[in-house]
């Protein structure tokens, strides 16, 4: 019955991409710390956050200084889920070293490091170039931290490194649409965003019907 509040968030999703009202934005994201279980102060931490970024990088017109505050403001979310991911995640669950998901995780960069090098970071100024560079590799290492989790194969796993993973794609469509010339890459920023958070959200769900 729990997973009927998803409804809420993803509602928000739909309204933002319909009226295009950034309202509906923060709400997406609002509404998914509202439903998660109690307890999980790092991914709270993170998901207020991230409302954050986002109304950066949704108001830049006019203040130029706002896309690497909203870069800043991301990539603190990003670390606070590495922090839900390395300490308590799920409750119960913690990190567990796991050789496969650190080999994943340092062929990913070394590939994202190829793609900023040659495609998004050429022609940007000093301190863009060290907030896209930093960016990267803190995401990265949530997604290492994801895959990382104990109990591999449980559904609020594939869940949990679903929902990093998107977000992590979905940051990559901002680098097509700002820095490489893609437009077309706008249309899956937010998206995939907002399925980050949901799924997110439902692995705290999924693992709050699986505790024993």
């Amino acid at each position: 019955m729990r997973f009927l509040w998803l409804l809420l968030p993803i509602a928000m999703a739909a309204l933002r991409l319909k009226t295009k009202k950034y309202i509906f934005s923060a709400l997406v994201t609002l509404t998914c710390a509202a439903i998660i279980p109690f307890g999980n102060g790092f991914m709270l931490l993170g998901l207020l956050l991230s409302v954050i970024g986002d109304y950066l990088l949704a108001h830049q017109k006019g203040h130029p200084n706002r896309f690497l505050f909203g870069v800043a403001f991301f990539a603190l979310a990003h670390l606070a889920f590495i922090l839900h991911a390395g300490t308590s995640v799920l409750w119960y669950r913690h990190f567990s070293f796991r050789p496969p998901a650190l080999f994943f995780a340092l062929a990913l960069a070394a590939l994202y490091a190829v793609y900023l090098t040659r495609r998004i970071l050429p022609g940007q100024p000093a301190a863009m170039k060290i907030a896209l560079s930093g960016y990267a590799l803190v995401s990265l290492a949530g997604l290492y931290f994801a895959l990382s989790m104990q109990t591999p194969g449980a559904l609020e796993y594939w869940l949990y490194v679903a929902g990093i993973a998107a977000i992590v794609f979905s940051d990559t469509m901002i680098a097509e649409a700002e820095f490489a010339g893609r437009r077309e890459a706008h249309k899956l920023i937010l998206p995939t965003y907002y399925l980050c958070h949901i799924l997110l959200a439902a692995s705290l769900i999924a693992c709050r019907y699986s505790m024993p």
